[in-house]
């Protein structure tokens, strides 16, 4: 299996030289089982450029954690974590290694399962945390789907199926957040989903009852709170600002409710694309274990992060388990791969793993295996070194398209993560019926209202980049204006600055 980019976070701003930033981040990760004795660690160089530092800073690291027995370096097969360490390793409790069709008309935004409708012509849908589906390894999932079928059936119903998920995958998932995530986690801590809903389905049947308070971040994502909902939860929105989730709010919210579960998406937020603040991150596992309540985590975009010094999940903090974190294989490869999983502490892993056995027996065992085998040949890896590329110059492109054709009429931030924009829209344009004359002419995004839990106009849409090329941006984006001007007094564009992003 192909070897994924260690993700390490180091803060420039501090005055703490960055080789002492990395050799405290790799010794914690050690501590905390992400490093396992063993494991091979990037050569200086390669660590250097993952990191953007020069290489005398990862040279400087990686003497102090040799001198200290964290590392041993073989000089003809690399540099390891040491088998034998200067502590005794602290296993945390519980944890083993053991083990659609769509509609042709739109729906009420109001209502549950929103679906913008379909554009009368040839369109652009600029839907949100979406990648280009031609670019999708169809060879390597077909080769890896035949090779099941031919030389493994007896994996696909076996009678001692796991209800966590296949053990194999779990397995080489816990490599893949390891490195690409910085989670602490083993296959005990982990259970495969069929996805988004799936997902949310189990968390409904476990950590909260009809009736019970739960927290959501607002703006957030529609789909979590649509499913809560209908779950019998009642729903309480937090407000996020330019730092993330604002914890004084949730502070205040906790005197008033007993709040049994809090979901929020910390790397970074969705639809925002603002990153939760450090010093918010660590109050809000302090009021988490102080209040009781658990956190449930999204990462909508996993894989689509920032090389060097990405933003890492809230999991990758949390040693008391607090933090359910989830995502899925949709963006990676393909919606209709539904294949989605749950990292969290093993008795609450257990606990959801019932669950599944209620209302998903026995499992989604062919496109588990097969993606499991796509995992152990490094087409999953490789696949996602090659769009990662791209899909980092198409946001690149798509703000500049943005600007060039509609500024001032929306202003618009690059955040250098995730596969979405969160675009700011002038008090002057009419929002709602710019959307519509916008599907009228075949480009298709989501209002800003969609993301309120009330479903309050905000100055706001969200839009989708990854799916198109340049010229198609150029197309899409032409065509906003051309609505815009229809649905303006005068037919023209908003003059002077718009509002900052």
């Amino acid at each position: 299996m192909g070897s994924w980019d260690l993700a390490i976070a180091l803060d420039r701003t501090k005055a703490e030289p960055l080789y002492l930033q990395l050799v405290k981040a790799l010794e914690e990760g050690i501590r905390h089982g992400r490093f396992k004795p063993g494991d091979a660690l990037p050569g200086t160089r390669a660590m250097a450029d993952q990191l953007g530092v020069n290489r005398n800073t990862t040279l400087a690291a990686y003497r102090e954690l040799e001198a200290e027995g964290w590392i041993e370096v073989a000089p003809d097969r690399g540099t390891f974590v040491a088998r034998k360490l200067p502590f005794v390793l602290e296993v945390a409790a519980g944890i083993s290694a053991q083990d659609s069709a769509s509609w042709k008309r739109a729906t009420p935004r109001g209502g549950p399962f929103f679906q913008p409708g379909a554009p009368a012509l040839e369109s652009f849908q600029l839907i949100p945390d979406t990648t280009d589906l031609r670019l999708a390894p169809t060879d390597a999932i077909h080769r890896a789907y035949g090779r099941v079928l031919k030389l493994h059936p007896e994996r696909l119903l076996q009678p001692g199926w796991d209800p966590r998920g296949l053990l194999d995958l779990r397995s080489s998932l816990c490599k893949m957040l390891r490195d690409m995530r910085g989670l602490s986690v083993e296959a005990g801590n982990l259970l495969l989903t069929r996805g988004l809903m799936s997902t949310l389905n189990l968390v409904s049947r476990v950590l909260f009852a009809p009736g019970d308070a739960v927290a959501v971040e607002n703006p957030g994502l529609f789909r979590v709170a649509e499913a809560f909902r209908a779950a019998g939860a009642r729903l309480f929105p937090v407000p996020v600002d330019a730092h993330g989730l604002d914890v004084e709010a949730l502070e205040a919210l906790l005197i008033q409710e007993p709040i049994r579960l809090l979901y929020l998406t910390a790397s970074p937020q969705h639809p925002t694309q603002v990153t939760l603040d450090p010093a918010r991150r660590r109050r809000l596992l302090e009021l988490s274990a102080a209040h009781g309540f658990r956190i449930l985590e999204g990462d909508p975009s996993l894989g689509f992060h920032r090389e060097k010094n990405p933003s890492l999940p809230l999991a990758s903090e949390d040693p008391q388990g607090r933090v359910l974190y989830f995502s899925s294989f949709e963006q990676i490869l393909a919606p209709g791969l539904q294949v989605g999983f749950l990292a969290g502490e093993a008795g609450l892993i257990k606990a959801l793993a019932q669950q599944r056995q209620l209302v998903d027996w026995p499992g989604n065992l062919v496109q588990e295996t097969t993606i499991e085998e796509t995992l152990r040949d490094g087409e999953i890896v490789r696949h996602l070194r090659r769009i990662r590329k791209l899909t980092e110059e198409r946001r690149e492109t798509m703000v500049d398209r943005l600007l060039l054709h509609l500024h001032p009429a929306i202003s618009v931030k690059n955040p250098r993560e995730g596969l979405s924009l969160w675009v700011r829209v002038a008090e002057e344009v009419p929002l709602e019926a710019w959307t519509e004359r916008c599907l009228a002419h075949g480009v298709v995004f989501y209002p800003g209202a969609l993301y309120d839990l009330h479903r309050r106009t905000l100055p706001h849409i969200c839009l989708g980049f990854a799916a198109h090329s340049l010229d198609e941006q150029n197309e899409a984006c032409a065509r906003m204006a051309l609505a815009l001007k229809e649905v303006r007094p005068g037919g023209a564009l908003p003059r002077g600055g718009g509002p900052q992003g």
